[in-house]
C-alpha cells in the first residue's frame, strides 16, 4: 500500500517537472525565432524586398511613362541591385531613391497636361500592376512586423534590417498610398484602364 502511494506521488512529481521543463523550453524556442515565434528577421527582410522590388518597377515604368528618364533609370538600377539579404544601408538607400521617385512622380503628376502615345499609357498602367502588388505585399505583412523583436537566433544584419523594415514600414504604406491614388486619379483623368492590382490595393489602404 505504501510503496503504492510513493509510486504515484513519484508519478505526479513526474508529470509536473515534466510541465515545467516544457513550459521553458517553449518560452525558449520563441525567444529564439523572436517574438511569438511566428516570423523571422530573414523572413521579413525578404518580404519586404520583394515588395520594395514590385514599388520600384512601378516607379520606374510611371516615371518613364511621363517622360522622366533619368528618374525611371535609378529607379530601375535600385530594383535590381536590392537583394533578399539587403542590409540596413542597402535598404536605407532604397528606400530614399524611392522616396525621391514618388516625390518626383506625383510632381508631374500634379503639373500641366502630359502628352502620351498607347505605348506610355501601357507603361503606366503596367507601373500601377506593380505598384498595387507592392502594397498589397506592404499591407500583408504589415501585421507580422507589429511589435517585432528579434530573438536569439536573429542576429547581425537580419536583425537590424527587420528593425528598420518594422520601424518605417507604417510611413512607406501611408506615402505609397497617396502616390498610388494620385496615379489612379491620373490614369482616369487620361483614359488609361486601372489595373485590378491597383483596385485591389487601394482597397486595403
Amino acid at each position: 500500500m505504501k510503496s503504492s502511494y510513493v509510486k504515484a506521488i513519484a508519478g505526479v512529481a513526474l508529470v509536473l517537472v515534466s510541465g515545467i521543463a516544457s513550459a521553458q523550453l517553449g518560452g525558449f524556442a520563441k525567444s529564439l525565432t523572436g517574438g511569438g515565434g511566428s516570423v523571422t528577421a530573414e523572413q521579413i527582410v525578404a518580404k519586404y524586398v520583394g515588395g520594395t522590388q514590385s514599388v520600384m518597377r512601378a516607379d520606374a515604368n510611371m516615371l518613364a511613362a511621363v517622360g522622366l528618364k533619368d528618374e525611371a533609370e535609378k529607379a530601375s538600377v535600385q530594383a535590381k541591385n536590392l537583394t533578399e539579404g539587403a542590409t540596413k544601408n542597402s535598404l536605407e538607400e532604397a528606400a530614399a531613391v524611392q522616396t525621391a521617385s514618388s516625390k518626383a512622380l506625383e510632381e508631374k503628376l500634379a503639373g500641366k497636361k502630359i502628352e502620351m502615345d498607347a505605348a506610355s499609357k501601357k507603361q503606366f498602367a503596367d507601373g500601377l500592376i506593380d505598384l498595387g502588388k507592392g502594397m498589397v505585399q506592404y499591407v500583408g505583412m504589415s501585421k507580422d512586423v507589429s511589435g517585432f523583436k528579434p530573438g536569439m537566433s536573429s542576429i547581425g544584419n537580419a536583425a537590424g534590417s527587420a528593425l528598420y523594415v518594422a520601424k518605417g514600414l507604417p510611413d512607406s504604406i501611408k506615402g505609397l498610398g497617396h502616390t498610388l491614388k494620385m496615379a489612379i486619379d491620373f490614369a482616369k483623368a487620361n483614359n488609361i484602364p486601372v489595373p485590378k492590382e491597383a483596385n485591389d490595393a487601394t482597397a486595403l489602404l
